[in-house]
């Protein structure tokens, strides 16, 4: 077995085989808007954030309360998406890499959340359609420049 060294970098899967068509019900459904399950999640996991994580919003106050944004923090976990959830005081829908699509019950939580899938690897107009259509609507998008965690 050959030894994992710091720096090493596991492959990355950047093309999501399942085709566009598959992706149109989330994108529907987040182009109407968010629902209940993004009030549900961000009640279950705010005492979790603030006690166990310690976590902490910095400048949260420079995201506007009304009017359209798009918030591009740095992704360095796996929670961040919640944590941004738990301290922003308006409600965000959340560009995610088509790849977390995959598991029933995720499927529901992100169906439901207002989340929508960017398909990773191709020109995905869609992506960009459902954002433009939530931003016409004074909403709030997020979506981690960076492509990744880092």
């Amino acid at each position: 077995m050959a030894k994992v060294r710091e720096g090493d970098l596991k492959p990355q899967v950047y093309k999501d085989p399942r085709p566009a068509e598959y992706f149109a019900k989330f994108h529907a459904k987040a182009r109407k808007g968010i629902g209940f399950i993004y009030d549900l999640v961000r009640v279950i996991l705010t005492l979790p954030t603030i006690a166990i994580y310690r976590a902490r919003a910095i400048r949260i106050e420079n995201v506007p309360l009304t009017g359209p944004v798009i918030v591009t923090p740095n992704h360095f976990s796996q929670m961040d998406h919640f944590f941004a959830a738990v301290y922003m005081r308006r409600k965000v829908q959340f560009m995610a890499k088509s790849q977390l699509f995959t598991n029933p019950f995720i499927k529901f939580i992100l169906y439901h959340g207002g989340v929508f899938p960017v398909r990773r690897g191709y020109h995905d107009e869609e992506a960009f359609k459902t954002a433009h259509t939530i931003l016409g609507r004074d909403g709030a998008v997020l979506m981690y420049a960076e492509g990744g965690r880092s």
